[in-house]
């Protein structure tokens, strides 16, 4: 690295930099995507549950 010129390494740094940018922006994509998919598992097991309990309610009363 030292042996490189001084716009070398300017140009290598910037390169690591803009990788660097990338590869925080796909995992960014990855997370949110899983994100997303935990919200709706969650919202799914709520449904359940809610029709577990509203079927309960219902059979008590009949």
């Amino acid at each position: 690295m030292h042996k490189l010129s001084s716009y070398e390494q300017l140009q290598y740094h910037r390169e690591r930099r803009t990788k660097a940018r990338e590869d925080i922006a796909k995992m960014n994509s990855q997370a949110q995507a899983f994100n997303n998919i935990q919200v709706q598992k969650s919202i799914a097991m709520g449904d359940i549950v809610s029709r577990v309990a509203m079927a309960r309610m219902v059979s008590k009363k009949a």
